[in-house]
């Protein structure tokens, strides 16, 4: 197998993987716990609070979510956005070897046509 047949067949690896991937969503889920001071002078720590929160136009969006089954579901689907970034950079990767293996091809289909119509002459 040449290894422009290994880098195009990744390429469709990484298709069919990314044509997986539906439910995915940006940011995280952390536990978050609040801290009140009674009327006593004492504190006293709540929670934890699952609170999802993302990036928006530079702004942090918080969310508190309630339903334990629903931070499950967001923790895949935020750990299936993070898979979908790997598998674009690896795309990208793969593309600027791809062109590059093409070049190089390019080139030396052309020094031994070259070289062949020297040897014509």
């Amino acid at each position: 197998m040449t290894q422009m047949e290994t880098l195009i067949g990744r390429w469709e690896e990484i298709i069919k993987e990314l044509s997986g991937l539906f439910e995915m969503r940006r940011g995280s889920v952390v536990e978050q716990f609040v801290e009140t001071l009674r009327k006593d002078g004492t504190r006293t720590r709540r929670g934890p609070y699952a609170l999802y929160s993302y990036k928006e136009k530079a702004r942090t969006i918080s969310q508190r979510l309630s339903d334990p089954e629903l931070v499950e579901t967001y923790r895949g689907q935020i750990q299936a956005f993070r898979r979908f970034q790997e598998l674009v950079q690896e795309m990208v990767t793969l593309g600027e070897r791809i062109s590059e293996v093409a070049i190089s091809d390019g080139r030396e289909k052309k020094q031994s046509r070259s070289a062949s119509k020297r040897t014509r002459k």
